[in-house]
Protein backbone atom coordinates (compact mmCIF):
# COMPACT_ATOMS: atom_id res chain seq x y z
CA UNK A 1 0.00 0.00 0.00
CA UNK A 2 1.06 3.31 -0.39
CA UNK A 3 0.27 6.03 2.04
CA UNK A 4 -0.69 9.98 1.00
CA UNK A 5 -0.30 12.75 2.89
CA UNK A 6 -2.77 15.58 1.47
CA UNK A 7 -2.90 19.41 3.17
CA UNK A 8 -4.12 22.14 0.96
CA UNK A 9 -4.92 26.30 1.19
CA UNK A 10 -1.73 27.54 3.05
CA UNK A 11 -2.02 31.17 1.85
CA UNK A 12 1.00 32.18 2.27
CA UNK A 13 2.02 35.77 2.68
CA UNK A 14 5.48 38.15 2.24
CA UNK A 15 6.81 39.67 5.01
CA UNK A 16 7.03 43.31 3.79
CA UNK A 17 3.57 43.42 1.78
CA UNK A 18 2.72 46.67 3.46
CA UNK A 19 5.07 48.33 1.45
CA UNK A 20 2.83 47.35 -1.70
CA UNK A 21 1.38 49.76 -3.63
CA UNK A 22 -2.07 50.79 -2.60
CA UNK A 23 -3.94 48.59 -5.67
CA UNK A 24 -1.57 45.95 -4.35
CA UNK A 25 -2.71 46.33 -0.69
CA UNK A 26 -6.27 46.75 -1.23
CA UNK A 27 -6.47 43.31 -3.90
CA UNK A 28 -4.41 41.47 -0.71
CA UNK A 29 -6.97 42.98 1.67
CA UNK A 30 -9.95 41.16 -0.03
CA UNK A 31 -8.38 38.55 -0.69
CA UNK A 32 -7.44 37.69 2.61
CA UNK A 33 -11.54 38.24 3.53
CA UNK A 34 -11.22 39.22 7.03
CA UNK A 35 -8.26 36.86 7.98
CA UNK A 36 -5.26 38.87 9.87
CA UNK A 37 -2.27 39.80 7.29
CA UNK A 38 -0.11 38.17 9.87
CA UNK A 39 2.99 36.52 7.61
CA UNK A 40 4.78 34.74 10.16
CA UNK A 41 1.90 33.44 11.48
CA UNK A 42 0.63 32.07 8.95
CA UNK A 43 4.60 30.33 8.30
CA UNK A 44 3.85 28.86 11.49
CA UNK A 45 0.97 27.25 10.40
CA UNK A 46 2.65 25.32 7.47
CA UNK A 47 5.70 24.54 9.47
CA UNK A 48 3.57 22.91 12.03
CA UNK A 49 1.53 21.10 8.81
CA UNK A 50 4.53 19.81 7.14
CA UNK A 51 5.80 18.24 10.56
CA UNK A 52 2.80 16.63 11.68
CA UNK A 53 2.72 15.51 7.97
CA UNK A 54 6.03 14.28 8.01
CA UNK A 55 5.89 12.56 11.34
CA UNK A 56 2.99 10.22 9.81
CA UNK A 57 5.88 8.76 7.36
CA UNK A 58 3.65 9.65 3.97
CA UNK A 59 4.91 8.07 0.93
CA UNK A 60 3.72 11.47 -0.73
CA UNK A 61 2.68 14.54 -0.14
CA UNK A 62 0.08 16.50 -2.33
CA UNK A 63 -0.54 20.21 -1.74
CA UNK A 64 -4.05 21.14 -3.44
CA UNK A 65 -3.81 24.52 -4.37
CA UNK A 66 -3.92 28.43 -3.34
CA UNK A 67 -0.33 28.07 -2.01
CA UNK A 68 -0.20 31.78 -2.12
CA UNK A 69 -2.71 34.37 -1.00
CA UNK A 70 -1.65 35.87 -4.06
CA UNK A 71 1.00 34.59 -6.08
CA UNK A 72 3.36 37.39 -5.85
CA UNK A 73 7.43 36.00 -6.53
CA UNK A 74 8.20 37.04 -2.53
CA UNK A 75 5.23 35.20 -1.66
CA UNK A 76 6.65 31.80 -3.69
CA UNK A 77 9.85 32.56 -2.58
CA UNK A 78 8.52 32.11 0.98
CA UNK A 79 7.21 28.75 0.00
CA UNK A 80 10.02 27.31 -1.72
CA UNK A 81 12.13 28.14 1.77
CA UNK A 82 9.10 26.27 3.60
CA UNK A 83 9.21 23.46 1.79
CA UNK A 84 12.92 22.97 2.02
CA UNK A 85 13.36 23.08 4.71
CA UNK A 86 10.86 20.43 5.32
CA UNK A 87 11.63 16.67 5.98
CA UNK A 88 10.24 15.80 2.81
CA UNK A 89 12.28 15.49 -0.52
CA UNK A 90 10.98 17.28 -3.85
CA UNK A 91 10.42 14.12 -5.43
CA UNK A 92 7.63 12.94 -2.39
CA UNK A 93 5.98 16.45 -3.31
CA UNK A 94 3.26 17.58 -5.84
CA UNK A 95 2.02 21.09 -5.36
CA UNK A 96 -0.57 22.81 -7.52
CA UNK A 97 -1.96 26.40 -8.47
CA UNK A 98 -5.48 27.52 -6.96
CA UNK A 99 -7.06 30.65 -8.37
CA UNK A 100 -5.10 32.73 -5.92
CA UNK A 101 -1.44 31.80 -7.05
CA UNK A 102 -2.39 33.56 -10.69
CA UNK A 103 -3.89 36.87 -9.22
CA UNK A 104 -1.23 38.64 -9.59
CA UNK A 105 0.43 37.13 -13.37
CA UNK A 106 -1.32 34.73 -14.75
CA UNK A 107 1.91 32.83 -15.63
CA UNK A 108 3.03 32.91 -11.81
CA UNK A 109 2.68 29.30 -11.55
CA UNK A 110 5.48 29.07 -14.54
CA UNK A 111 7.62 31.41 -13.15
CA UNK A 112 7.94 29.91 -9.73
CA UNK A 113 8.43 26.22 -11.25
CA UNK A 114 11.79 28.02 -13.08
CA UNK A 115 12.62 29.52 -10.40
CA UNK A 116 12.13 28.94 -6.02
CA UNK A 117 9.89 26.17 -6.74
CA UNK A 118 12.07 24.55 -9.62
CA UNK A 119 12.92 21.89 -7.25
CA UNK A 120 9.24 20.61 -7.18
CA UNK A 121 8.84 21.30 -10.97
CA UNK A 122 9.34 17.34 -11.82
CA UNK A 123 6.17 16.49 -9.71
CA UNK A 124 4.30 19.79 -9.95
CA UNK A 125 4.07 21.35 -13.42
CA UNK A 126 0.64 20.53 -15.23
CA UNK A 127 -0.15 16.79 -16.16
CA UNK A 128 3.17 15.66 -13.71
CA UNK A 129 2.33 11.85 -12.91
CA UNK A 130 3.87 10.76 -9.74
CA UNK A 131 4.01 6.96 -9.81
CA UNK A 132 4.04 4.79 -6.43
CA UNK A 133 4.13 1.38 -5.43
CA UNK A 134 0.29 1.28 -5.07
CA UNK A 135 -0.68 5.15 -6.52
CA UNK A 136 -0.55 7.56 -9.65
CA UNK A 137 -0.97 10.69 -8.75
CA UNK A 138 -1.44 13.34 -11.37
CA UNK A 139 -1.74 16.58 -11.54
CA UNK A 140 -4.42 18.94 -12.73
CA UNK A 141 -3.95 22.97 -12.84
CA UNK A 142 -7.45 23.94 -12.97
CA UNK A 143 -6.98 28.26 -12.59
CA UNK A 144 -8.04 30.95 -15.05
CA UNK A 145 -6.80 34.55 -15.84
CA UNK A 146 -9.35 36.48 -14.13
CA UNK A 147 -9.96 39.19 -12.03
CA UNK A 148 -8.94 38.91 -7.89
CA UNK A 149 -13.15 38.88 -7.08
CA UNK A 150 -13.87 35.71 -9.16
CA UNK A 151 -12.69 32.13 -7.97
CA UNK A 152 -13.58 29.92 -10.89
CA UNK A 153 -11.32 27.45 -12.35
CA UNK A 154 -11.44 25.27 -15.87
CA UNK A 155 -10.83 21.73 -16.90
CA UNK A 156 -9.62 21.20 -19.94
CA UNK A 157 -10.34 18.46 -22.31
CA UNK A 158 -6.81 17.60 -23.65
CA UNK A 159 -5.89 17.29 -19.49
CA UNK A 160 -8.38 14.76 -18.89
CA UNK A 161 -7.96 12.79 -21.99
CA UNK A 162 -4.44 12.34 -20.64
CA UNK A 163 -5.89 11.44 -17.17
CA UNK A 164 -8.34 8.65 -19.04
CA UNK A 165 -5.11 7.50 -20.77
CA UNK A 166 -3.26 6.74 -17.63
CA UNK A 167 -6.26 5.41 -16.05
CA UNK A 168 -6.47 2.89 -19.01
CA UNK A 169 -2.65 2.11 -19.09
CA UNK A 170 -1.94 -1.44 -18.41
CA UNK A 171 1.43 -0.66 -16.71
CA UNK A 172 -0.22 1.05 -13.99
CA UNK A 173 -2.63 -1.61 -13.49
CA UNK A 174 -3.67 -2.59 -9.71
CA UNK A 175 -2.54 1.17 -8.84
CA UNK A 176 -4.97 3.41 -7.30
CA UNK A 177 -5.38 6.58 -9.29
CA UNK A 178 -5.18 10.17 -8.04
CA UNK A 179 -5.65 13.26 -9.31
CA UNK A 180 -4.85 16.61 -7.51
CA UNK A 181 -6.75 19.50 -8.51
CA UNK A 182 -7.65 22.67 -6.24
CA UNK A 183 -11.40 23.07 -7.55
CA UNK A 184 -13.79 20.18 -6.65
CA UNK A 185 -14.79 18.29 -9.81
CA UNK A 186 -18.57 19.51 -8.93
CA UNK A 187 -20.96 21.33 -10.02
CA UNK A 188 -22.64 24.01 -7.71
CA UNK A 189 -26.82 23.60 -8.29
CA UNK A 190 -26.47 27.60 -8.52
CA UNK A 191 -25.33 28.80 -11.82
CA UNK A 192 -24.38 32.20 -10.86
CA UNK A 193 -22.46 30.60 -8.08
CA UNK A 194 -21.00 28.29 -10.44
CA UNK A 195 -19.77 30.25 -12.54
CA UNK A 196 -18.22 32.69 -10.31
CA UNK A 197 -16.38 30.28 -7.41
CA UNK A 198 -17.26 26.92 -9.50
CA UNK A 199 -15.30 24.79 -11.56
CA UNK A 200 -15.99 25.51 -15.56
CA UNK A 201 -16.29 21.68 -17.26
CA UNK A 202 -16.54 19.68 -14.20
CA UNK A 203 -18.57 17.42 -15.88
CA UNK A 204 -15.19 16.06 -17.49
CA UNK A 205 -13.97 14.94 -14.45
CA UNK A 206 -17.34 13.78 -13.08
CA UNK A 207 -17.62 11.50 -16.58
CA UNK A 208 -14.13 10.40 -16.04
CA UNK A 209 -14.53 9.45 -12.11
CA UNK A 210 -17.63 7.35 -13.40
CA UNK A 211 -15.38 5.55 -16.18
CA UNK A 212 -12.88 4.88 -13.98
CA UNK A 213 -13.91 3.02 -10.33
CA UNK A 214 -10.16 3.38 -9.48
CA UNK A 215 -9.91 7.34 -10.05
CA UNK A 216 -10.04 9.59 -6.85
CA UNK A 217 -10.04 13.15 -6.56
CA UNK A 218 -7.85 15.51 -3.91
CA UNK A 219 -8.85 19.23 -3.80
CA UNK A 220 -8.65 22.21 -1.63
CA UNK A 221 -10.74 25.34 -2.16
CA UNK A 222 -13.41 24.75 -0.14
CA UNK A 223 -11.13 25.13 3.53
CA UNK A 224 -13.09 22.04 4.41
CA UNK A 225 -12.53 18.14 4.73
CA UNK A 226 -15.37 16.48 3.23
CA UNK A 227 -15.73 12.39 1.41
CA UNK A 228 -18.04 12.35 -1.70
CA UNK A 229 -19.41 9.38 -3.60
CA UNK A 230 -20.62 9.35 -6.79
CA UNK A 231 -24.48 7.81 -7.28
CA UNK A 232 -24.44 3.88 -7.64
CA UNK A 233 -21.12 4.01 -5.92
CA UNK A 234 -19.86 2.44 -2.78
CA UNK A 235 -17.23 4.38 -1.55
CA UNK A 236 -16.02 8.26 -1.94
CA UNK A 237 -14.09 9.04 -4.69
CA UNK A 238 -13.46 13.05 -4.32
CA UNK A 239 -12.01 13.85 -0.65
CA UNK A 240 -11.40 17.81 0.62
CA UNK A 241 -9.12 19.04 3.35
CA UNK A 242 -8.94 21.76 5.92
CA UNK A 243 -7.18 24.84 5.19
CA UNK A 244 -3.96 25.23 6.93
CA UNK A 245 -4.93 29.05 7.00
CA UNK A 246 -7.70 28.47 9.09
CA UNK A 247 -7.93 25.12 10.72
CA UNK A 248 -5.58 23.97 13.73
CA UNK A 249 -5.51 20.01 12.27
CA UNK A 250 -5.78 20.12 8.69
CA UNK A 251 -3.82 16.96 7.24
CA UNK A 252 -5.37 14.30 6.05
CA UNK A 253 -4.29 11.05 5.42
CA UNK A 254 -4.93 8.23 2.87
CA UNK A 255 -3.87 4.25 2.39
CA UNK A 256 -4.38 3.69 -1.44
CA UNK A 257 -4.41 0.06 -1.97
CA UNK A 258 -5.94 -2.24 -4.47
CA UNK A 259 -7.09 0.44 -5.61
CA UNK A 260 -9.29 2.63 -3.67
CA UNK A 261 -8.50 5.34 -1.91
CA UNK A 262 -8.97 4.78 1.66
CA UNK A 263 -8.80 8.06 4.36
CA UNK A 264 -7.05 7.26 7.45
CA UNK A 265 -8.31 9.67 9.68
CA UNK A 266 -11.86 9.43 11.31
CA UNK A 267 -14.38 9.03 8.40
CA UNK A 268 -16.05 12.27 7.88
CA UNK A 269 -19.62 11.50 7.04
CA UNK A 270 -20.73 10.88 3.82
CA UNK A 271 -23.24 13.47 2.04
CA UNK A 272 -26.00 12.09 -0.08
CA UNK A 273 -24.50 10.41 -3.18
CA UNK A 274 -23.59 12.64 -6.03
CA UNK A 275 -25.59 12.14 -9.40
CA UNK A 276 -24.47 11.09 -12.73
CA UNK A 277 -22.37 14.01 -14.66
CA UNK A 278 -24.53 16.51 -16.57
CA UNK A 279 -26.87 16.82 -13.45
CA UNK A 280 -26.42 19.59 -10.72
CA UNK A 281 -24.03 18.71 -7.58
CA UNK A 282 -23.53 20.67 -4.87
CA UNK A 283 -19.85 21.82 -4.20
CA UNK A 284 -20.43 23.21 -0.45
Amino acid sequence: MSRIAHLTDLHVLEDHHRLRDPLARFRLAFLSARRPLDAAGRRTRVRRALDRAARAAPDHLVITGDLTEDGTAEQFEVLAELLLASRFEPSQITLLPGNHDTYSDPDAWEKALSGPLRPFAATSRAGAVSVLADAVIVQLSTPIHQHYARSAGLVRQEAVRDIDRIAGDPSFAGRTLIVAQHHPPLRHPLRIVHFWDGLLRCDLMTTLLLRHEHAHVLHGHIHESRSRRLAGRSASQVFSAPAVVDHPDPLRLYEAVDGRLLPLAAPVPHRAALPAAGAPVPAY
